[in-house]
């Protein structure tokens, strides 16, 4: 007989088990998840804390349920004009008197924790909000400063502004690297007179031009100059040098510019910076030359060498039509920045 190797190849297949039906849970249902707070409800959170901590390190006696005197709020308010810069200036007693009005404060008497917590979290985005207005005020004026100034000195050429805007323009001109030359067409010369006033040290071109006319030589009238310029100590105290041409062409490129006194060194912004801020640099420079004797000479090339504030200005009288035709073989125009104040 035929038998088969394998009989239980026959049989149906056996299915797996299946799992049990899961019946229903016994415990307490699985609780929804809580919805996020929002920024602004955070916020008000961390305030209210906030208040909680300021309120018992306030309170007298360091109690929730105790109160506190307007001596203990007005503490709160100045600590807060301090966390934002002194936003109601060096004494805000005017916002004090408000503040403890608005709480409820100057009719009880008194604030209680839960008066505290009304009040403090609306005290405080208030202050956030006018500090973030300010700053952002404060930005929008900086920038229409800038547009302003661009247009002002942001072109090539003769500077056109307002007398209130002259030092603006004088260190603008600084800041590139150029000396100013400012041609005073104001009523009265104002410009000049404001350098008068200003303990400036004057060179009376028309005055070297004159001593030339009398017999002196161009090297007699530099060493006069070099003397007083040296006894009026201009390197030493930072003083403002001005060139004053008044209505002439007074010949700084050749005639008087000599090694005692470089003319036309003094009218470069840059070896004047050079010098300035880097005392080692003046051994380097046509200033040290200048110096005429030993002590000064030991000065100008010591650690203290020439003040940070020294610089120098050129006035003309003559108008923005002829300068140019005037003074291109005088000064050194290339150097220099010319500018026209004016009044309104």
């Amino acid at each position: 007989q035929f038998r088969l190797k394998n009989p239980e190849l026959l049989l149906p297949c056996k299915r797996a088990p299946m799992a049990p039906k899961r019946g229903p849970s016994k415990g307490p249902k699985a609780k929804a998840k809580a919805k996020a707070k929002d920024p602004e409800e955070v916020a008000l959170d961390a305030l209210l804390v906030e208040a909680e901590q300021l309120f018992a390190s306030r309170e007298p006696d360091g109690k929730l349920d105790g109160s506190l005197k307007l001596e203990q709020f007005a503490e709160i308010v100045r600590e807060t004009n301090r966390r934002f810069c002194m936003l109601w200036g060096e004494d805000p007693m005017k916002v004090i008197r408000e503040e403890w009005a608005k709480s409820g404060g100057q009719s009880k008497k008194e604030l209680s924790l839960a008066d505290f917590k009304a009040w403090h979290p609306g005290f405080i985005m208030a202050a956030q909000a006018d500090r973030t207005a300010r700053l952002a005020a404060k930005d929008e004026a900086l920038a229409a400063e800038k547009t302003r100034l661009d247009e002002l000195f942001g072109k090539e050429g003769l500077w056109r502004f307002q007398m209130k805007d002259l030092k603006l323009a004088l260190d603008e001109a600084r800041r590139r690297g150029k000396t100013p030359l400012i041609l005073d067409n104001t009523e009265g010369q104002r410009v000049e007179a404001f350098f008068m006033y200003s303990d400036s040290y004057v060179i009376e071109c028309k005055k070297m031009i004159m001593g030339k006319a009398k017999g002196q030589t161009p090297e007699e009238v530099l060493e006069e100059e070099r003397i007083r310029f040296f006894e009026s100590k201009c390197f030493k105290f930072g003083r403002t040098v001005v060139f004053r041409l008044a209505n002439t062409a007074c010949d700084l490129l050749k005639m008087f510019n000599s090694e005692v006194f470089p003319s036309v060194a003094l009218l470069d912004e840059e070896k004047v910076a050079a010098a300035r801020e880097n005392p080692n640099g003046v051994e380097r420079s046509e200033f040290l030359p200048m110096a005429p004797d030993e002590d000064e000479r030991w000065y100008l090339s010591s650690d203290v060498g020439i003040n940070e504030k020294f610089n120098v200005v050129a006035i003309s009288h003559f108008t923005p039509d002829n300068y140019q035709e005037f003074l291109a073989d005088a000064l050194p125009l290339r150097l220099m920045q010319p500018m026209l104040p004016q009044c309104d």
